[in-house]
């Protein structure tokens, strides 16, 4: 697929994005009923809702089309169940679309800033090509395709439809009494509920310290999506997931999208071994044995420093 293509592909992308988007956007809160399905093991994971599964079909409608055009598989959360994990179309075409209708779906329930739709054109190999997310409470459409330079294709990243490059904090003064910015750490709600929660927290901490920065901020309301959106708004910031022995961990609809992102944003992504995500696994969608890192530096650490720190961390903790 050349650049011309993706260029058109990622304009449909970010439209059907903000079809769901707008939706959800004029929903009721009052009138919404919360169901649960079969999923991870934490309540974040199961909860859903009627919108969950109009907005998917809303998405879908928009790129059938594309689907036959370019032979293209569908992968939406609300609908993977529709096939066995081994026999979905994504593992035999060249591409797929991969679709998060409603990420963030317990933040929605409660009225909370924290929710988006991420739509991923992924390639049979597992990578991301390219990602569009928007955020309804905000009215803000990320757009990204990733650098291919197998094919001569390069990245491209854009917010409201306006090239977009995050920003990195200037480098510090030499004035002593300034004081030096914190480490924003971004969690999913559930990681508190994790035994090894304290210490891990602590041992952070000292490292942030020890790299220079006054601390460490924490902030656990969102879903996967904005997590990652968060750190490529807010440097120095970093968002992982550590893997775990449960069903769980994340999907590979939560991660395909801002991975494209922080791709083309050269920031720091990868699983918390340091490899990059498998997105097109046979064996499952689930991100439970991999793990997750996102890591955008500053002055006081680049992103390799603060991935690394992550991945010892990791290694300390890690239950598999």
């Amino acid at each position: 697929m050349h650049s011309a293509q993706l260029q058109s592909l990622l304009t449909l992308a970010g439209k059907a994005a903000k079809i769901a988007g707008n939706y959800i956007a004029n929903i009721n809160h009052d009138e919404i009923t919360v169901n649960y399905k079969a999923g991870g093991s934490t309540l974040a994971s199961q909860v859903v809702t009627q919108v969950d599964i109009d907005c998917e079909k809303l998405i879908y409608a928009a790129f059938k089309d594309s689907c036959t055009q370019f032979n293209i598989a569908f992968l939406g959360e609300e609908s993977a169940d529709s096939f066995a994990i081994n026999q979905h179309p994504r593992l035999l075409k060249p591409y797929f679309w991969c679709v998060d209708p409603l990420d963030g779906t317990l933040a929605f329930t409660e009225n909370v800033p924290g929710y988006a739709v991420a739509i991923a054109l992924v390639n049979q190999q597992g990578q991301a090509l390219l990602g569009a997310v928007y955020n309804p409470r905000t009215d803000e459409l990320y757009q990204a395709i990733a650098n291919q330079p197998q094919l001569a294709i390069k990245q491209k990243l854009f917010k409201n439809q306006q090239p977009w490059q995050p920003l990195r904090p200037s480098p510090l003064k030499t004035n002593t009494q300034e004081t030096p910015p914190a480490l924003s750490v971004f969690f999913d709600r559930s990681f508190q509920n994790f035994f090894y929660y304290p210490k891990l927290i602590k041992k952070l901490e000292q490292r942030a310290l020890a790299l220079g920065y006054s601390g460490i901020n924490i902030e656990n309301q969102a879903g996967s999506v904005i997590n990652a959106i968060q750190v490529l708004e807010n440097a120095p910031a970093c968002y992982f997931k550590l893997p775990k022995k449960e069903r769980g961990g994340g999907s590979t609809w939560d991660f395909a999208a801002t991975s494209a992102l922080a791709n083309a944003a050269s920031i720091w992504v990868s699983d918390i071994y340091g490899e990059p995500l498998n997105l097109n696994s046979a064996e499952s969608l689930f991100m439970n044995k991999s793990g997750v890192i996102f890591a955008h530096g500053d002055q006081l650490a680049s992103d390799t420093e603060l991935a690394k720190i992550i991945m010892e961390i990791a290694e300390h903790f890690n239950p598999l």
